[in-house]
């Protein structure tokens, strides 16, 4: 995140990798596909950097909860690949997980709008008028990013 050092965002960082298990779901359930192919995939969700022997380990365990199978595909052009895909289980995890963000997205989309808020009442957040420091400017992580300046439109 530009901007914020690693101190000031301590215990306030998004955990993308919390979301690469309903992402490997939805990117099965579109085809199937080998490994290092998902990881690659994973790059369109913000998850470029994943680290691959992470993505295997969940697959791996995916498969032994039943939300996916393998089999390995023999290939002309160098070894054997094992390829994954989702099962009915995977599919039906994968629409509670769909739930699941939704309500997500609903909670994440209020607490913007109340940020953006905040920021129209003179880029003070979490401050009252008169109190000591009231006049200062906000600091880096308060001033509003573009993406929040498309919100009020």
């Amino acid at each position: 995140m530009t901007g914020y050092s690693e101190k000031t965002m301590t215990g306030h960082e998004v955990e993308r990798r919390a979301l690469l298990t309903p992402v490997l779901l939805l990117l099965l359930a579109e085809r199937q596909g080998h490994g290092y192919e998902l990881v690659q995939r994973l790059g369109a969700f913000g998850c470029a950097d994943a680290d691959q022997a992470h993505v295997y380990r969940l697959l791996r365990g995916m498969e032994s909860s039943g939300e996916v199978t393998s089999h390995w595909h023999a290939s002309e052009s160098g070894p054997a690949r094992r390829v994954y895909a989702i099962t009915q289980q995977g599919a039906m995890n994968l629409a509670l997980w769909f739930v699941r963000l939704g309500e997500l997205h609903g909670t994440l989309h209020l607490f913007l709008e109340r940020y953006v808020q905040l920021e129209d009442v003179g880029g003070r957040a979490g401050r009252s008028g008169d109190g000591p420091g009231a006049d200062a400017r906000a600091p880096d992580h308060a001033r509003t990013p573009d993406h929040m300046r498309r919100m009020r439109k």
